[in-house]
């Protein structure tokens, strides 16, 4: 018979992971790919940051150039403005004195009221440019002076001294008034200058914006054509991947096809040692049980022609307990590992066959509670035997002939999940001289497989204080091995 452990089946998740693992041609290749493709996108990226921060600067300058042109026309518009108010104002004081008409006094009436508030703003415009400030800290007392002149010509033309106010006209209003147009004009050609070269600024921010929109956009080109180049080159890349990789998984499928047939083929041959050696051991199990029950029948043909009564009773219980060996071993169903059994089967077999040996006119019934415990088949048989010795003690000592009673087996596991075997029955009672009498071999046969599981009997009465208390024995089986 071939041993199962010879027959070695493969990894199949070994050899997937290895199937599954691609070129590295093709890993290599397209990695690369993916990197140029990525340093494309990447510079594309970053030349558009760069070119929307050059662009985002260049317009702030702009506006800033374009403001200082608007300010710079404001400033000129409002001198233009005050000379001329003050030109009108010296035009109607002529006019006024010339012909006395009072109608001539209108513009120079308009002048006063909006002078002063002309003459701030045009300061307050000036502010941020120190020396056209300076000219106009110069300018204004002039114009003051030249306002206070003509009022000073119009209140002596009213006192009817005309020839007093024509003489300042002549003397003080004419020089003062070239004066403040001369500085006029000065102040004039500086913003003419100064707005000639912000003209000239914004010019050249305009070329650098025009080139930068240029640069970008021939960059941008480039980087276009590029990525385009690229990204064809990736595709065709990718193209020759798929087909790669379809060839690839064709010839995966091929080797998984093979692999799994052969791993077929395996199990086969596996599956069927397996129940091979299962139908074995049943047999050699069957055997030994059949050939321990035909011991037992030939200690029961010698019981029956010996005539020494103690020799009868101690081939009696001989027979017993290779009958309760035989029991287990008939029964003895191996599980999948061929190492465990369950309790069930084993104690079952065991009370059954020791019930059908009771005399036709015993009233004693035997019932059991029994868990599926899976146990080690090395224990089951040992198991059984305890059970049968406890089982027949019962039977022999706690009911007279005739009497009826119930014996009950229990084998189940405490809250510490630690087994126990209980043999319990309504019998006569025990009594302390039968717990310290060992001389029999039942009793040492008891001790000795309880002390292999590692406790010693616990006896006491199922019901104290009754007229039948009974017997319960208790063994704790703390080595025996629940398997999972």
């Amino acid at each position: 018979m071939a041993q199962l452990h010879d027959i070695e089946i493969p990894s199949a998740s070994a050899s997937a992971a290895r199937a599954n693992e691609p070129p590295h041609e093709l890993v290599g290749g397209t990695l690369f790919k993916n990197r140029v493709l990525a340093v494309t996108v990447a510079l594309t990226f970053l030349l558009m940051l760069a070119s929307a921060l050059l662009v985002f600067q260049i317009s702030r300058e702009a506006a800033a150039a374009d403001a200082a042109i608007v300010h710079t026309l404001k400033v000129k518009q409002a001198a233009s403005e005050l000379l001329n108010m003050l030109s009108t104002a010296e035009a109607g004081q002529r006019g006024y004195l010339l012909t006395g008409d009072e109608r001539l006094l209108e513009p120079y009436t308009l002048v006063r009221k909006e002078f002063d508030a002309r003459l701030r703003s045009l300061q307050a415009l000036v502010s941020d440019n120190p020396g056209q400030a300076r000219r106009m800290e110069q300018l204004t007392p002039m114009i003051i002076d030249r306002l206070g002149a003509i009022q000073q010509t119009l209140s002596l033309s009213e006192a009817g001294r005309r020839s007093d106010a024509a003489r300042i006209v002549v003397d003080r209003g004419a020089p003062l008034m070239a004066e403040v147009r001369r500085r006029f004009v000065e102040f004039d050609a500086t913003e003419n200058k100064l707005l000639l070269d912000r003209q000239e600024h914004a010019g050249q921010i305009r070329e650098q914006f025009l080139g930068a929109v240029s640069g970008m956009l021939i960059a941008s080109g480039i980087l276009a054509v590029f990525a385009l180049t690229s990204v064809r080159r990736y595709m065709h890349a990718i193209d020759a991947s798929r087909k790669r990789l379809a060839a690839y998984n064709k010839e995966l499928e091929r080797r998984v096809r093979e692999r799994t047939e052969e791993l077929a083929r395996t199990t086969d041959v596996a599956e069927r040692e397996r129940v091979r050696a299962e139908t074995l051991l049943t047999d050699v199990n069957h055997r030994v049980g059949n050939n321990l029950a035909l011991v037992s029948s030939f200690l029961t043909m010698q019981q029956r022609i010996v005539k020494n009564p103690e020799a009868a009773r101690a081939l009696g219980a001989a027979r017993a307990r290779v009958q309760a060996i035989a029991s287990a071993h008939r029964k003895l169903r191996l599980g999948a590992d061929f190492a465990s059994v369950k309790a069930n089967d084993v104690i079952g077999a065991v009370i059954e066959d020791i019930s059908a040996g009771l005399l036709p006119d015993d009233l004693v019934r035997i019932a059991h509670r029994v868990e599926p415990l899976e146990i080690p088949a090395r224990d089951a048989v040992t198991l059984g035997v305890l059970t049968s010795e406890l089982v027949m003690n019962a039977v022999k000592h706690a009911f007279g002939r005739g009497d009826s009673g119930q014996i009950d087996v229990v084998l189940s596991s405490n809250s510490g999940g630690i087994p126990f075997l209980q043999i319990s029955d309504n019998g006569v009672g025990w009594h302390e001289k039968d717990t310290n009498d060992t001389g029999g071999l039942g009793a040492r046969v008891i001790e000795m497989v309880a002390r292999q599981f590692g406790s010693t009997p616990e006896r006491f009465p199922r019901d104290p204080g009754s007229e039948r208390p009974g017997t319960c024995v208790r063994i704790q089986l703390e080595k025996l091995q629940v398997l999972h």
